[in-house]
């Protein structure tokens, strides 16, 4: 059977952006940069507006090559391309190919997010469920139901949403969000999202739990009048440039996550001029925000 391995590199003390782009003349299948830190010392992913610095102390490098090819010869041509003296620190993980849609798929099981809500992905089989389930088809739109941002955004949402009222996610990533708000009884509904993938995903993910909810980007919004509840589950770096906007959306309730406990100071200070947010749960440091106008 096909066999792959990772090479997996360690630069202490140097910046990886030049590194990652010299590596990238070296004949492999792929080059990973890889956050080495825990969840509460990370930066999360990457803002586009700020790009996250890349470094050899908070990073590793990863290389992916057919396993059949011998790990000194590559190291010998990384040095040449990188002008090194030494080999630098290296560990290396040699695993068999598979079918890696069966993989893929055997990732997402069924999640729980409280007693009357779960989440099953689309080729789970239902088993009785007293309560709402969900199914999200994973894709490229963040929202899996894994993580602890969207299962804080998904449990207020459960407790909180009224009968006939508007909706708004901005930041839609799957349609998850947008697609419990309906199922929590909301009324008209919309999600925002940059990313067109994430669009299509969302728009998947809307039809097979029944629904039509219109999925777009911010240019082909039309916004009639200011929803009455608005949740956006992003980057807190994001979010504070956010608020402006966020501010013409929301006629009654805004909800933000994405937020780490250390980042709640800065995001509130943001939102003050217009709507006093306060922190209603935290899941394994991650933060929700909620307030009314």
């Amino acid at each position: 059977m096909k066999a792959w391995k990772n090479i997996t590199l360690n630069f202490p003390g140097l910046k990886l952006e030049g590194i990652v782009e010299q590596l990238s003349y070296l004949d492999v299948l792929s080059v990973t940069v890889k956050d080495k830190r825990s969840l509460e010392e990370s930066d999360w992913f990457d803002d586009p507006h700020t790009p996250l610095p890349l470094h050899g102390d908070t990073h590793v490098i990863i290389l992916l090559m057919d396993a059949s090819r011998s790990t000194n010869q590559l190291l010998e041509e990384l040095c040449l391309i990188l002008d090194l003296d030494q080999t630098p620190a290296y560990s290396e993980n040699v695993f068999k190919d598979r079918n890696w849609i069966t993989h893929t798929q055997a990732q997402f099981k069924e999640i729980y997010i409280s007693k009357t809500l779960r989440i099953l992905p689309p080729w789970e089989s239902k088993t009785q469920f007293v309560g709402k389930t969900l199914i999200i088809e994973p894709g490229s739109g963040f929202g899996t139901g894994s993580h602890p941002t969207t299962q804080l955004c998904l449990r207020w949402l459960e407790t909180h949403i009224r009968p006939g009222e508007s909706f708004l996610d901005f930041g839609s990533g799957s349609g998850i969000l947008s697609i419990a708000a309906k199922e929590f009884g909301a009324g008209d509904g919309a999600g925002v999202e940059i990313d067109p993938q994430a669009i299509k995903n969302s728009n998947r993910n809307s039809a097979l739990n029944g629904w039509d909810i219109p999925f777009s980007d911010f240019d082909s919004l039309t916004v009639k009048e200011p929803y009455d509840t608005v949740a956006a589950n992003i980057l807190s770096t994001v979010l504070i440039r956010l608020s402006p906007t966020l501010k013409s959306m929301t006629g009654h309730r805004l909800i933000l996550s994405g937020i780490l406990e250390k980042q709640v100071h800065d995001v509130i200070k943001a939102y003050t001029t217009w709507i006093q947010l306060t922190p209603v749960d935290e899941n394994n440091g991650w933060v929700l925000l909620s307030g009314e106008l």
